[in-house]
């Protein structure tokens, strides 16, 4: 663990960031909407930093093993097997409710639709009973529990965001280099070890993740918009969430691997001001969190 650590360190000291974003080149968006990220520079993971060491532990992700290893296909078939399992360990229980599953089938299937260069991946989106106000993914499963249905019940525009959410996870590659980790946690430290390993490595990476939190934010906001929907319900929707957390703690912030909500809930304001002529509200200023000394 150690080892891989020090790597991330010595690549960083000598790769710039700009060298970097060359090697990788330019990311997939939309045309004619901007994505910016300053809005998490008040962050510990906004730091220049916190940046390149991201930035480094991708280069030797890729060198390690090449991102076209994962293929679609290969992404839908790790999805597909992790459910299974799930199932049959009994981890997760799916919700028997054929109208909210409709209703699921129906908001996936118009958002995959709005996608401008849409990948293979192959989607499903499932229910779950659960009291959490949650949402996640793996190779293209989608899960949305109960709890975060109902938030969604009265406003049909925040289930598009959230399950837009799930879906920028994929198409803008971020599963794809989770699994890269797996992979290269296999072959450097063997299966035995490679899972207890991959969880070491998110732990002291976690803050690097929310920009990607932030990045498939933007992706769900801006299908959730193609298709006609009000995306300030999101915004609303995080400023609730953002009224039960703990005050803003840089040590806190570095072990989240999701921007806290007032953040993201001004990040999205500006997103939406920006590129769609909109806005949802004043940021509030006074509460803006304390920039980060390097």
């Amino acid at each position: 663990m150690l080892r891989l650590f020090f790597l991330l360190i010595i690549c960083a000291a000598a790769t710039s960031c700009n060298q970097l974003d060359t090697v990788f080149g330019n990311e997939k968006k939309a045309p004619d909407v901007t994505y910016s990220y300053a809005c998490l520079d008040s962050a510990v993971s906004g730091s220049k930093v916190n940046r390149t060491l991201g930035k480094a532990g991708d280069l030797i992700r890729d060198l390690a093993v090449s991102e076209d290893a994962i293929t679609d296909e290969v992404q839908s078939e790790y999805g597909r097997m992790f459910h299974q399992q799930v199932q049959e360990s009994g981890e997760f229980k799916l919700a028997k409710d054929q109208r909210i599953q409709q209703q699921l089938n129906k908001v996936l299937q118009q958002l995959l639709q709005a996608r401008e260069k849409p990948s293979d991946i192959s989607y499903a989106v499932h229910l779950l009973e659960d009291t959490t106000v949650n949402a996640f993914t793996f190779g293209g499963q989608i899960y949305i529990t109960r709890a975060m249905w109902r938030k969604c019940a009265s406003d049909e525009a925040l289930l598009y965001a959230i399950v837009g959410h799930e879906i920028g996870h994929s198409e803008m590659g971020h599963i794809k280099k989770t699994l890269q980790d797996l992979h290269l946690s296999t072959r450097v430290f063997g299966e035995q070890n490679a899972q207890s390993i991959l969880q070491i490595t998110k732990l002291l990476t976690a803050s690097f993740n929310q920009r990607n939190e932030l990045e498939a934010d933007y992706y769900g906001i801006n299908l959730t918009n193609d298709l006609g929907y009000d995306v300030c319900t999101a915004v609303a929707f995080w400023k609730e969430m953002a009224s039960n957390e703990n005050r803003y703690s840089q040590v806190e912030d570095f072990f989240r691997t999701h921007p806290f909500s007032e953040l993201r809930a001004d990040c999205l304001t500006a997103h939406i001001r920006t590129n769609f002529n909109k806005a949802c509200g004043t940021i509030n200023r006074q509460n803006a969190l304390p920039q980060v000394v390097e």
